[in-house]
């Protein structure tokens, strides 16, 4: 029996843990004296069945016991805050709770060590999904629309403002747009990509073509770097004989952009 209660504790201890946790990924903030405030939370889930409770009364300890646990985690000053994190872990809890409940609904009553399972699952699952909703946000707040215009083509890119981007062309001290092979080769068809990425092809059929040295993790490496007629960023900024410079390091991949604006031009 006494094993059972442990067991039985460290389990509310743990879903509890997630539930704040939760909690303070949809606030963007972590949860203060987590371990006391699940504690908290897990010690009355297991008094209460030892007590001949109406429903009201259990509804309304459960909500005291959430106020309880905000109050030890969460900011509560002003008054929003309060609001903002009771509803947090009240819809957590729901969150949790419904999915068990479902699952309970197939194939029974459920083992406390499935139920923390479900929860672990239903957490990471929403954890990755908000990050990535964050991360998407993220990219789209420093995306611009841009235009390249050299000669008679003109190309329409989206560019990603990265502030990592402080690359400088040590020829026209001008600020060096990377672009990827695609946007380089919409430019010269006549360059295939083994060419361009062995650097094994004339550097006269690219205007202004030379090579500069970049310093990296691997050691020190060199890029294609180029000019074009005209580089227009949203609905202002307009640069003239803009450098760009040919990166295969995959910032397409990681930005989902063809283009890396550099910091200075934005």
């Amino acid at each position: 029996m006494q094993i059972e209660i442990e067991i039985s504790l460290f389990l509310n201890i743990f879903c509890n843990a997630l539930i704040l946790k939760m909690t303070g990924l949809a606030l963007r903030c972590q949860a203060r004296l987590w371990f006391l405030s699940a504690l908290s939370g897990a010690v009355v889930a297991l008094v209460m069945p030892y007590f001949d409770l109406s429903v009201p009364v259990k509804i309304l300890l459960q909500v005291l016991v959430c106020l309880m646990m905000v109050c030890i985690s969460f900011e509560i000053k002003p008054l929003k805050k309060l609001a903002q994190a009771f509803v947090g872990t009240i819809f957590s809890t729901f969150l949790f709770g419904g999915g068990c409940t479902a699952l309970e609904s197939l194939f029974g009553t459920l083992p406390l060590f499935v139920v923390a399972v479900i929860c672990s699952l239903i957490y990471f699952s929403v954890r990755i999904f908000v990050n990535h909703r964050r991360r998407v946000e993220h990219v789209r707040k420093f995306t611009y629309n841009v235009t390249i215009r050299d000669g008679e083509k003109t190309i329409y890119e989206e560019g990603y403002l990265d502030s990592g981007n402080v690359l400088y062309d040590n020829i026209t001290k001008k600020p060096i747009i990377l672009v990827n092979f695609e946007v380089f080769h919409a430019l010269y068809q006549n360059i295939n990509f083994i060419c361009a990425f062995t650097k094994n092809f004339d550097k006269k059929l690219v205007k202004n073509g030379h090579f500069v040295k970049i310093n990296g993790i691997g050691g020190d490496s060199s890029i294609l770097v180029f000019t074009i007629d005209e580089l227009q960023v949203g609905n202002e900024t307009v640069i003239k004989d803009a450098s760009l410079g040919l990166s295969f390091s995959g910032f397409d991949k990681g930005f989902g952009k063809r283009m890396l604006l550099h910091s200075a031009i934005v």
